[in-house]
């Protein structure tokens, strides 16, 4: 899926769990796995609610609300946003070598990389959602035209900013190195 704690988290919450179960469960990562949570929230894939003063989670088997899916948009645009003032920031992602990418690059690459892989799960819910008749077509169809328009967003501000063959070559070895499998059931 989307980061390491994803399918873990996923398979951890048949039944409601409170965060620090998982990531004891999980180990690793607290910030990154309670990181994680929130965004499997946002997408639709979690419940969460309070129990006391601690949040438990739950996979969640219900369609995404218009008004789930535009907020969902709206932090995926917000997060976009603040990539495209890195990549305008920042003169080159290469190293002096020309040859390795730099270490803000990776992190600018990889936090691209989690966005877009968490779009393409969104739309594969969406199509999974249309097929048991839940979604009409037309709304799906919609859903996963704003999301190809931001997926394609900040790949082309990308390769727009960096033209160079080797920036280019290397941003496309990052990506078919690092690019999740979508190979899972949706229950």
């Amino acid at each position: 899926m989307t980061t390491k704690y994803d399918d873990k988290i996923l398979a951890l919450t048949g039944n409601w769990k409170f965060t620090n179960d998982i990531v004891r469960k999980i180990g690793g990562d607290k910030s990154a796995i309670i990181e994680a949570l929130k965004m499997l929230e946002i997408i639709g894939y979690l419940q969460i609610k309070p129990d006391k003063n601690k949040m438990v989670y739950k996979k969640n088997a219900q369609i995404q609300s218009e008004f789930n899916f535009l907020m969902m948009m709206e932090l995926f645009e917000s997060n976009q946003k603040m990539e495209i003032n890195f990549i305008n920031q920042i003169p080159t992602l290469m190293k002096s070598d020309e040859i390795r990418l730099r270490e803000k690059s990776l992190d600018l690459l990889e936090r691209i990389q989690n966005d877009i892989d968490r779009a393409y799960l969104v739309i594969i819910r969406n199509n999974h959602h249309e097929q048991l008749g839940l979604l009409s077509s037309q709304i799906v169809q919609e859903r996963n035209e704003k999301l190809d328009v931001y997926i394609n967003k900040i790949m082309n501000i990308i390769l727009d900013k960096y033209p160079q063959k080797h920036i280019r070559s290397a941003i496309q070895k990052y990506f078919q190195n690092n690019n999740a499998k979508f190979e899972f059931k949706i229950s």
